[in-house]
């Protein structure tokens, strides 16, 4: 954590390696187009020069965890309590305890950024975790959690605190020595899975963790880490059968957590989608053991909602209750919220923000005889049509889109009316068709032409 004097000098460290990781994303081939993009991020205003401080929060504090254990599991508490934090737990983190794990409860935890929603779901996990260790059930395969993730820069961090919680349990010579697993599009198939750089993924094993497909399969981590949209995948691929499947048709039986990170990202289309994916697991799971026993489900969000009356908690109820498909499942009881107190610190910031321009693409212009690479499309009468550049969402690899403006078809058959259709409609044909194939398109000898080289010049 850098000291108070050191943060206006990372301003230009962050804005470096920003720009570093935009040169590895954007790579080109070609010399010339290398250092002319490498130009062209030193002149373009990336971040913001001016830095914006948040205010410090102050909330109530509560219990500390480790006393919760000891209230929870009297003189058996000692293997648990490396995995839990020392110092005091803010209230709403202990009342979500209480609620998840004491009472069973359904809970939704509507707390501020940086507030600790992890701990608030977190805890209930290990908790319920440590009881079948204590009752010999943890040796019998299968997933107990399931952490869902809009995007997986979350995982990804969630991944690091599970990690060295295990560290933590594993130096202590604790008996208690939980699993987890992040199945996500990225995670390689087995030790032979090159293309998802399964050797890297081996080396970076955190302790605890379980980094390939195939050994999920085989012995199911007891907390499994994911994003809605491989869920689906996992609903339906027979391979994948066993996370849900296991031990003579009982592994749901041993299944209880469901968890939502930032749940107020599920509404509309999207909230739809999600409950119905919900309901197939839980559905799944029935068969699979669970039976007519129930799930606890838990809910985070910092900005689900700020009315703290009781129509408001009521409010949020109704939404969680249809997002997971449990209707008489939330009270407003299970609702909690952060309770803020005045401390000597809360004038000063916590944190400062920057903000940066999140660049997917680029254009190329060609100029006094020369390619040169552009961020902005160059407007004016004496201009040259730009050439656009864009990054693949789902695969990651460069590919021309077409010159701005022109309304002509591609290779898929897709019109150029628009960016966002470009960009969307059909960047995955593109990646699907050779050279020759799109060369054969309706398209002009210039923007083929232009087409080979760029295909030849970017890695």
């Amino acid at each position: 954590m850098p000291s108070e004097n050191e943060i206006p000098k990372w301003h230009e460290v962050i804005r470096t390696r920003y720009e570093n990781y935009l040169k590895t994303s954007f790579y080109f081939k070609d010399d010339a187009l290398r250092e002319s993009f490498a130009q062209a991020l030193r002149e373009y205003e990336l971040m913001k020069e001016k830095r914006f401080p948040e205010p410090a929060r102050s909330f109530q504090r509560g219990d500390k965890a480790p006393n919760l254990a000891k209230e929870y599991f009297r003189d058996k508490a000692n293997p648990l309590l490396p995995a839990l934090r020392s110092d005091n737990l803010y209230s709403h983190q202990e009342k979500a305890i209480r609620l998840a794990y004491g009472d069973k409860k359904n809970v939704v935890v509507a707390t501020g950024t940086a507030s600790g929603k992890t701990e608030s779901f977190l805890y209930p996990i290990l908790f319920e975790l440590y009881r079948q260790h204590l009752t010999g059930e943890l040796q019998k395969p299968g997933v107990r959690a399931l952490i869902l993730y809009p995007m997986n820069a979350l995982a990804n961090d969630q991944r690091q605190r599970l990690g060295k919680i295990c560290e933590e349990l594993r130096n202590t010579d604790s008996s208690f020595q939980p699993t987890f697993g992040q199945y996500i599009g990225q995670t390689p198939e087995n030790k032979g899975d090159h293309r998802r750089n399964a050797r890297k993924r081996e080396e970076e094993r955190l302790p605890g963790e379980l980094v390939f497909r195939q050994e999920m399969r085989d012995t199911p981590p007891h907390i499994l880490l994911t994003n809605y949209s491989m869920l689906e995948y996992l609903l339906i691929r027979p391979d994948d059968s066993p996370l849900f499947v296991f031990d003579n048709n009982d592994m749901g039986r041993h299944w209880q957590f469901i968890v939502l990170d930032e749940a107020h990202q599920y509404r509309g289309v999207k909230g739809m989608e999600m409950g119905m994916l919900i309901r197939r697991l839980k559905q799944r799971l029935r068969a699979g053991g669970r039976g007519d026993q129930s799930f606890r489900c838990i809910a985070t969000s910092a900005t689900i909602s700020s009315d703290k009356s009781e129509e408001g908690k009521v409010a949020v109820a109704q939404f969680a209750g249809e997002l997971f498909g449990e209707p008489d499942g939330f009270s407003a009881e299970n609702i909690v919220f952060g309770k803020r107190e005045e401390s000597e610190n809360s004038n000063r910031p916590s944190r400062f923000h920057l903000f940066m321009r999140a660049l997917e693409g680029a254009f190329l212009v060609r100029e006094n005889g020369a390619d040169k690479v552009v961020l902005n499309r160059i407007e004016g009468e004496n201009s040259a049509r730009p050439l656009e550049i864009a990054l693949c969402g789902e695969c990651g690899q460069h590919y021309y889109v077409g010159q701005v403006g022109e309304r002509k078809r591609c290779a898929g058959g897709y019109p150029r009316s628009e960016p966002q259709r470009l960009w969307r409609g059909f960047l995955s044909a593109f990646a699907r068709r050779t050279i020759n194939q799109r060369q054969s398109a309706a398209v002009s000898p210039l923007r083929g032409n232009w087409e080979k080289q760029i295909r030849l010049r970017m890695r």
